[in-house]
């Protein structure tokens, strides 16, 4: 008998693309499945550590290997509860080994095209999250601190962090410098961010540089 690794149904390449096949069930129309394993594809593709670990190439072999292991079970009934759940909702009454060698199919056919740049396809919310996550968690640090102005939120933040700053800091001016590039307008992130202007992410660039050049240099 072949093995089935639980972890592969619990977590994983195979799980998240049953999740965007999912939201685009339940987007009314909104979403388009090719759309969303594009913004996947771009995700991996874009990010040096999952395209070390996993590659899109792999996934769909994950894909297929979850199919061939749910074909020879014949039925979802001894998968984790959460990965049978949801691949029953997302093959809709289809074969559930068939409808995952189909969603594997339509990744490997859309990971031959190149990655859409970000004015063709733009990001979705879910991809904001992987790309931008410090950020993100950043914008939790400004709603605890008050009402300073934003360069001594900054400075009080790398200040609380010293001297084990060196992560947080250059994860966040690495992520505001790639927004900056990717989205050269004024208004930068501001539509996910409300503070994440162009300015504001070069005042985090420069307070954050600041705080390395007179602690870390």
């Amino acid at each position: 008998m072949q093995p089935s690794p639980t972890s592969l149904f619990t977590g994983g390449p195979a799980l998240r693309l049953v999740d965007l096949a999912l939201s685009v069930q339940e987007s009314d129309g909104k979403l388009s499945l090719d759309d969303e394993i594009r913004r996947y594809i771009r995700v991996v593709g874009n990010d040096w550590a999952a395209n070390w670990n996993c590659p899109v190439y792999i996934a769909t072999g994950v894909l297929e290997f979850t199919a061939d292991s749910v074909a020879r079970s014949g039925t979802l009934d001894s998968y984790p509860p959460e990965f049978r759940e949801k691949v029953t909702r997302a093959a809709a009454g289809m074969d559930p080994a068939e409808y995952l060698r189909t969603l594997a199919e339509m990744v490997r056919i859309l990971d031959r095209e190149p990655a859409p740049e970000y004015d063709e396809l733009p990001m979705a919310g879910w991809e904001f999250l992987q790309v931008f996550p410090h950020l993100f968690g950043f914008d939790a640090v400004l709603m605890d601190e008050g009402d300073l102005p934003f360069a001594d939120d900054v400075h009080r933040f790398v200040t609380s962090e010293h001297p084990y700053c060196a992560d947080r800091a250059v994860a966040l001016t690495t992520e505001a410098q790639r927004a900056l590039v990717l989205f050269p307008g004024e208004q930068c992130l501001k539509g996910r961010l409300y503070w994440a202007t162009r300015d504001a992410l070069r005042e985090l660039i420069d307070s954050i540089n600041d705080h390395m050049q007179r602690e870390h240099s």
